[in-house]
């Protein structure tokens, strides 16, 4: 049978019994949507006390709970839902509460879960948003910690096979050039990255230190002040670099690998070369610090750093003139110039990334506390993939309609017998909103 959109026949047979466990879920609901928190919560309680895995009235307590303002208990209740059944809701909940509590990572690790469980729509949307502005939070939370507690750090503790990879020095190219710097340092963090047995230090975090020192201009660390921000950062080893022009249509890029531990600095093998020829410039650089650090490659790891991220000198040129003005906090040129580098290059999958990071974030000017009033407000609406509006709705039309007993006690007038055995036909385009 064909299914009639605009006249829907929903039949939901032996839904609602007066006193039955349903009929308290469907309750503490409705007392929910009221804001009458403390009847919501004395209902969910005995629907877990009759259903103990009952995952939705476990969320809903935490939910009722959050906006009580008890963030210890709605914890504990959304826990224990997500224990039972994860959803996205309960994650979006979950991350509000860490975040109210300062909990930063552990509220990113909940946004992120709501993600992966399905979230949609502008729920989706605007979650995405706010985790931008958070994961910004955390990583200057942690740098401040790291700057209150530097004289603590003991770098026999950091790991080994971490390294960090700041901003090139590009002072020495022509204004014009002087943002290439930038980009060959970012693809050399991304290529040392596949290297299985090597950890690169946040290139994102490193930056907020930079500003934090005061460096976050040029973003050029020197060898002389590699091992301390190697401390601060729990990185063993600092790639430094440098460019040089020769002439007008070529470079020379030379560098370091500094050691936190002892300051004592690695001289990979410079390179040199003609700018078009940039990328296999770039990838024989990498492979030089490689080789430095002692590490043989598997050829997997090999061919996956020699690939190169695009074939057009122009379109890198553009991606590295937006990365300098992102840096500079100038996002619409930024944008138009990694824009232009997708453009050249419809292949450019850096660029097109570069792209899409952040829009919306700083063009609708929102603050963290803003983007979180925002996230807490639609979820707040019920607003998710577990939660479509449909069981607002049906909440609403059978405790208001009289078919189940309404927060005053006043019901139907069916005895309990009766109410149990009742059907219930809801006829209409429950699509709609």
């Amino acid at each position: 049978m064909m299914r009639n959109k605009t006249s829907i026949v929903l039949v939901l047979v032996s839904l609602v019994f007066a006193g039955c466990s349903q009929s308290l879920y469907m309750q503490g609901r409705h007392h929910l949507q009221n804001q009458r928190y403390d009847p919501a919560i004395e209902s969910f309680y005995q629907e877990i006390s009759a259903n103990p895995t009952n995952h939705e009235a476990w969320r809903e307590l935490g939910v009722a709970y959050y906006e009580k303002g008890d963030l210890t208990k709605s914890e504990e209740a959304l826990k224990q839902a997500s224990n039972i059944k994860p959803d996205a809701r309960t994650q979006l909940y979950l991350g509000l509460v860490y975040e109210r509590r300062e909990l930063y990572e552990n509220a990113i690790d909940a946004y992120t879960a709501s993600l992966s469980l399905g979230s949609k729509g502008r729920t989706a949307e605007i979650t995405r948003d706010h985790l931008r502005r958070l994961v910004r939070k955390n990583q200057e939370v942690e740098i401040a910690r790291a700057l209150e507690n530097e004289a603590d750090i003991d770098a026999a503790t950091i790991p080994d096979n971490t390294i960090a990879v700041p901003s090139f020095d590009g002072s020495h190219l022509p204004p014009e050039l002087a943002p290439i710097a930038l980009g060959l340092s970012e693809f050399t963090a991304i290529d040392l990255a596949k290297v299985r047995s090597l950890t690169v230090v946040e290139r994102a975090k490193l930056a907020i230190l930079l500003d934090e020192l005061k460096l976050g201009r040029s973003g050029y660390i020197d060898p002389a002040t590699a091992p301390r921000i190697g401390r601060i950062m729990k990185s063993r080893r600092i790639v430094t670099a440098s460019l040089l022009a020769l002439g007008d249509e070529g470079f020379r890029l030379d560098g370091s690998v500094v050691s936190t531990t002892d300051s004592v600095a690695v001289i990979p093998e410079g390179v040199e070369g003609k700018f078009v020829d940039i990328f296999a410039l770039q990838k024989k650089f990498v492979f030089n610090v490689i080789d430095s650090l002692g590490i043989t490659l598997t050829v997997d790891e090999r061919d996956a750093i020699a690939k190169v991220p695009t074939e057009s000198y122009l379109a890198f040129l553009s991606y590295c003139r937006g990365l300098d003005y992102r840096q500079r906090g100038m996002e619409s040129a930024a944008r138009s110039e990694f824009g232009k580098a997708v453009e050249l290059d419809a292949s450019f999958g850096a660029a097109d990334t570069e792209l899409h990071t952040d829009a919306g974030l700083t063009s609708d000017g929102l603050s963290l506390e803003q983007s979180f009033e925002s996230l807490e407000g639609i979820v707040g609406q019920g607003g998710g993939p577990t939660d479509s509006g449909l069981d607002s709705r049906l909440t609403n039309i059978v405790v208001n309609g009289g078919v189940l007993p309404g927060s005053g006690g006043e019901g139907s007038g069916l005895t309990p017998a009766q109410a149990g055995n009742t059907a219930v036909i809801i006829k209409g385009d429950l699509d709609a909103n």
